[in-house]
């Protein structure tokens, strides 16, 4: 009896063992949100050139571009002073009317829900833009601070969802590139401005790599970009901005020896950057490029065949001819004309039509814009071909380590729009449902 007994005890406590340890593995694993939805919770370390990025941008978000979200700057339309960019929208607004309508957009344009969204359909990486202003304001900008609280909000979603997080730091002090996705559409001022310029934008550049580089996020925020688009144009040194290039890796290898730094190629081909990445003792560097059709006349100018062939493969074969460095495609979009309402900036027409530039003429005599974005009157034929450019472009950029769609979303712009490019079935959700794949 006293030996039954024992033995009885004895298997009561392993199965308690066993349905603890198990419900601690639950708990640590749980795959279940509070949307039903099937999710990881611990990261795990995604091997780049093995594995690919699938991603898209959270633009439009913690800095505004007014095409996005052409709902914020339609109050400006005919008004005696209108706000093009994020600084005009704020000095505009004065501080505290700006402050309250950024806040409800911070809280309302990326959710928890999106993020869930995105992850099922088949997402990995979320490459998320902010300001310099995010994190060193000074008091005579007019920026609203406050961007911070919402970037680690996202970052704490991306880490539930187990999906990668690049930082991209998408403006610069003085304006790197002047469009109004810097920030502040105008001069290019930011190495010909103001002496602290680059040593404020390097200075952000280490906040928001120490800021993340804790336990918390170890393996979430896998990616820093120094920052985006800088112009070789327009007072702009191609020196000048491999020095910064150089000065902010330092910095980030100070604080952090594991986690990439993503250098953009300033609009110069891939190859341009070979000698200087090869021979500057990097490591662990990712070569970023922005492949769009629709920013110049010659490339608006090309038929659905030619726009396959003639960019997206041949966007493929430079990426093979650059092989030994990691090259990301970190925006695209299915974008065949400039015809979104203010994408060239707030208040300019498009080149497609005509409306841009007053001495250039549309791009065929028949162009225009009318109705382009209402896709509930595309036709079939139309989808279909969306698809194949969707899935060529997916297909040349995993020649690389991959690929970033710009963007999530977008009010009114579908060819931008990832979400619903993904719902509506011009984009496909996996690499099986692709049906076109260059050379």
């Amino acid at each position: 009896m006293i030996l039954l007994r024992s033995k009885y005890i004895s298997l009561t406590v392993i199965l308690a063992l066993i349905y603890c340890c198990s419900a601690r593995l639950l708990h640590s694993d749980s795959r279940f949100n509070s949307f039903g939805e099937n999710v990881v919770r611990d990261a795990h370390v995604f091997i780049y050139g093995q594995e690919k990025v699938r991603g898209v941008n959270l633009g439009g978000w913690l800095l505004l571009e007014p095409w996005i979200t052409p709902s914020l700057f339609e109050q400006f339309v005919g008004a005696s002073q209108e706000a093009v960019d994020e600084y005009t929208f704020t000095q505009v607004l004065g501080y505290r009317e700006a402050k309250r309508q950024l806040h409800k957009h911070w809280s309302t344009w990326v959710t928890e829900k999106d993020i869930a969204t995105l992850t099922s359909y088949g997402v990995n990486h979320l490459r998320i833009p902010i300001g310099y202003w995010a994190f060193d304001k000074t008091p005579t900008e007019p920026f609203v601070k406050g961007a911070y609280k919402y970037l680690l909000k996202a970052v704490r979603w991306a880490k539930k969802y187990n999906l990668k997080v690049v930082l991209d730091l998408h403006g610069a002090p003085g304006s790197q590139n002047g469009f109004d996705n810097s920030g502040r559409r105008g001069p290019i001022e930011w190495q010909t401005g103001a002496a602290d310029n680059i040593p404020r934008t390097i200075k952000a550049v280490k906040i928001m790599t120490e800021r993340f580089n804790t336990p918390e996020f170890k393996n979430t925020v896998s990616a820093i970009n120094v920052l985006n688009e800088p112009a070789n144009w327009g007072g702009n040194q191609l020196n000048i901005t491999q020095k910064f290039y150089k000065d902010s890796y330092n910095v980030i290898r100070h604080i952090n020896s594991d986690i990439l730094v993503v250098f953009n190629n300033a609009f110069l081909p891939l190859k341009a950057w070979q000698n200087f990445l090869n021979s500057s003792g990097f490591d662990r560097i990712v070569l970023d490029t922005h492949n769009y059709a629709v920013f110049n006349y010659s490339l608006l100018a090309l038929n659905q065949e030619q726009r396959l062939n003639n960019f997206t493969c041949l966007n493929k074969a430079d990426i093979i001819s650059n092989q030994g460095i990691w090259t990301l495609v970190g925006e695209w979009s299915l974008a065949i004309t400039d015809c979104t309402k203010w994408l060239n900036g707030f208040g300019r027409g498009a080149r497609y039509d005509g409306t841009y530039e007053k001495d250039h003429g549309p791009i065929c005599p028949n162009c225009t814009c009318q109705g382009e974005g209402n896709y509930l009157n595309w036709t079939n034929d139309y989808k279909n071909y969306l698809k194949q450019y969707a899935s060529a472009q997916m297909d040349a950029y995993e020649a690389g380590i991959g690929w970033i769609f710009w963007n999530f979303k977008a009010e009114n712009s579908p060819h931008w729009d990832f979400m619903l490019g993904i719902r509506e079935g011009w984009i496909p959700r996996t690499p099986k449902e692709r049906d076109y794949a260059c050379p």
